[in-house]
């Protein structure tokens, strides 16, 4: 179904008391990965009505076409919100849509300085930090600025959420926010799956053990867990769900 035509649609079927049929029939037509998506959007949706008061401060690290941001913004929209996305063009859109958002021009790493980031020009969502696993042809080379969250937010900061969507680079995000996490506690969401995880060489349980050394719970985006390290890396491997939250 085309974008344009999704809301009237929707709206249509609304009035006329047939939309929860239509929506069946939607997810019906989804592949499985599409499915998964959308499930993931509603249960994040929910996570987020259910864990953030209206002046809650949330951090998006990869905030891409803020999709994420969206609902954060709606959910508190009293919050100082930061959104990191290393691509200038989605960058400039997101400042264009969430003037209120502090949005940043930047990816997010162990330490603040700059760094080579590789555009995959058919598919910007897996654009990285890391060439690994990406065709030379359909990628293209820019400098990008990071920051490590440590040390560019000030002590009056205090989020209640973190998103973290960075294809792989969990690891350096989270070794740069260790400060962060122990002080302020946040809730964390991060996207990690085993594709993007080996292209950067980092090992799932390097995620669960950083997390755990902070005091905090792994779960799936369903709300299985906690999670052992070892269930951690078979909900991974299997790849059937890729979203995460972790609690203090």
């Amino acid at each position: 179904m085309a974008e344009g035509w999704r809301k009237p649609v929707l709206l249509g079927a609304r009035r006329l008391g047939v939309e929860p049929a239509l929506r069946r029939i939607q997810r019906a037509m989804m592949s499985r990965p599409q499915r998964r998506d959308l499930r993931d959007i509603e249960h994040l949706r929910l996570l987020l009505r259910l864990s953030l008061p209206v002046d809650a401060n949330c951090i998006d690290v990869g905030a891409s076409v803020g999709d994420v941001l969206r609902e954060i913004v709606a959910i508190a929209p009293e919050g100082r919100h930061i959104a990191y996305e290393p691509l200038p063009e989605l960058a400039r859109r997101l400042t264009h849509e969430f003037p209120q958002v502090d949005v940043r021009n930047a990816a997010v790493g162990e330490t603040s300085g700059e760094a080579r980031f590789y555009r995959v020009k058919s598919a910007h969502s897996r654009s990285s930090l890391s060439p690994s696993g990406l065709d030379p042809s359909d990628v293209e080379q820019l400098r990008v600025r990071v920051e490590a969250l440590d040390h560019v937010l000030g002590d009056d900061y205090s989020p209640a959420l973190v998103k973290i969507d960075v294809e792989g680079a969990e690891r350096e995000v989270l070794l740069g926010a260790r400060k962060l996490l122990e002080r302020h506690r946040p809730i964390i969401v991060v996207e990690h799956g085993a594709a993007a995880n080996g292209f950067h060489g980092t090992p799932t349980g390097d995620i669960h053990k950083l997390l755990s050394a902070a005091g905090y719970r792994i779960f799936d985006i369903d709300g299985n867990g906690p999670l052992t390290e070892a269930e951690f890396e078979q909900a991974t491997r299997r790849g059937k769900i890729w979203t995460f939250v972790a609690h203090a």
